[in-house]
């Protein structure tokens, strides 16, 4: 399952996404709650292998947030760029490394317009790859 953070619009992320797969906004798991960006993890172990988008750099672009429970995909991109978010998603999931949901866990990503980079559990290494296809 794709989170999506509530900084992110609905209409141009989250419904895009759902239309080819399961997905939920981080307001859906705590309605009636205001969601730090320290608490999301915390929210995320208590799904199953859940994938968090997010466009929050500050937040999350970091090598100690990897878990092997659930994966976090930061978007290097403006908030008026976000439409790009599911097109660059789906060019992300079909590289190897993020085809699937067990191989994306563990994973801290960091994704723009042309390249990848990403730490994973228990590695020390910056992974680089080529978004370009």
């Amino acid at each position: 399952m794709f989170v999506v953070d509530a900084a992110l619009a609905d209409k141009l992320v989250l419904h895009p996404i759902q239309a080819w797969t399961r997905a939920i906004s981080i307001r859906a798991l705590r309605p009636y709650e205001i969601i730090k960006d320290d608490r999301i993890p915390v929210l995320l172990r208590e799904l199953k292998q859940p994938t968090f988008i997010t466009i929050d750099e500050a937040g999350f672009w970091k090598r100690n947030l990897c878990d092997r429970r659930y994966a976090i995909l930061y978007f290097d991109l403006d908030k008026d760029q976000q439409p790009l978010i599911p097109m660059l998603l789906r060019q992300l999931l079909n590289l190897p490394e993020f085809k699937t949901k067990s191989a994306r866990m563990g994973k801290v990503v960091f994704i723009n317009k042309t390249q990848v980079k990403y730490y994973q559990l228990r590695e020390e290494k910056l992974h680089i790859l080529s978004l370009l296809h």
